[in-house]
């Protein structure tokens, strides 16, 4: 019987391992539910992108076929027709056509974790703490008895 509490030993060591693993590993359930966030954030970027795609395209059409707001731009970037004269309003801000950005490109970060090694080398102290104990028990025990 005394033996077999000794047993116990690697079985503790290696279920210490698996569950850190489990939570705090590279490959655990933290690292997974911070990948799943920066993926969310990935696809929220690219509906972005693709809405400013969407904008774009039509501003292009626009500036390919209509010739009014060909005009309409020119004015605002300060050209104009021969016939037309500009009054200049000194204090007020000038109005300019505001450059649309090209959005932004947004990468996945490493998430945060124990390495393995650091989680193997736990799991054996703690093994080996454990059979300290028994062997300290086992040890007082029988000296007790004597």
């Amino acid at each position: 019987m005394r033996l077999r509490k000794y047993l116990l030993v690697p079985w503790l060591a290696i279920s210490i391992y698996a569950l850190s693993s489990l939570f705090t590993g590279a490959a655990g359930m933290g690292s997974y539910r911070k990948l799943l966030a920066e993926r969310d954030m990935i696809f929220e970027n690219m509906e972005d992108l693709e809405a400013l795609n969407q904008e774009l395209e039509g501003t292009m059409d626009a500036l390919l076929y209509d010739s009014e707001t060909i005009k309409v731009r020119a004015r605002e970037l300060g050209y104009g027709d021969e016939t037309e004269r500009f009054v200049r309003i000194a204090g007020l801000s000038s109005v300019r056509y505001r450059e649309t950005s090209a959005g932004t490109v947004k990468t996945a970060a490493k998430p945060s974790y124990i390495p393995d090694k650091v989680l193997r080398i736990v799991s054996v102290l703690a093994g080996l703490a454990v059979l300290l104990v028994f062997f300290a028990r086992d040890l007082f025990s029988a000296s007790n008895f004597r």
